[in-house]
């Protein structure tokens, strides 16, 4: 192969990089990340050094029905014996009755058939399910891409969850290290396309 030859080659690796192909790769390997994060957190709990998100409150919390998303859990809860309420005033003529759940958020999950043994962060999988790919190709064909929530509750919802339990939205060393990997697989993918290894 000559100098013009390997140049024209060349040419066509930059211009593949500098098209979509550098927005899809990000695209892939933002895609990636987000599946990476969210198993990791919903099948361990386990944060990215490694430990796991403090545990569930147990401190006491008022609820009512409608914050409930099984209401057959809720409509068994209330009709306890030992069950207490507690009347708040909204600044209304009415009151609100809400009732006590004496072992707090964490039991506020079991009584609705959800796991406690470490934090998930998915009670009812909407926080999870709005957060997504963000950037746009723009910033995918300039190698950036951003996940984050899409909804303004879940923006706030996971700003809340960061603030109390750490940073949920971060990867570890080592799938920084893997998802390099795969960006420079695909990296080498265009290379070898045009005839370079």
């Amino acid at each position: 192969m000559n100098f013009s030859e390997l140049n024209n080659k060349f040419d066509a690796i930059i211009n593949d990089i500098q098209s979509n192909e550098m927005g899809n790769i990000m695209v892939s390997i933002a895609s990636d990340a987000l599946v990476t994060i969210r198993e990791r957190i919903k099948e361990s709990g386990t944060n990215a050094e490694g430990g796991q998100y403090p545990p569930y409150s147990t401190n006491p919390m008022l609820s009512g029905c409608k914050n409930f998303i099984q209401k057959a859990a809720c409509e068994r809860y209330v009709k306890k014996d030992d069950t207490k309420w507690v009347m708040i005033d909204r600044g209304t003529p009415q009151m609100r009755p809400l009732f006590v759940i004496p072992g707090g958020y964490k039991e506020f999950r079991e009584i609705q058939g959800r796991q406690t043994g470490f934090v998930d962060f998915s009670f009812s999988n909407r926080m999870w399910n709005n957060i997504k790919i963000v950037s746009d190709n723009s910033e995918h064909n300039q190698g950036i891409a951003r996940i984050a929530a899409t909804t303004d509750e879940d923006k706030k919802k996971l700003e809340g969850n960061t603030k109390r339990k750490g940073k949920i939205l971060k990867l570890s060393q080592s799938e920084i290290s893997e998802l390099s990997r795969r960006f420079s697989t695909k990296i080498t993918q265009i290379f070898e396309r045009h005839g370079l290894k």
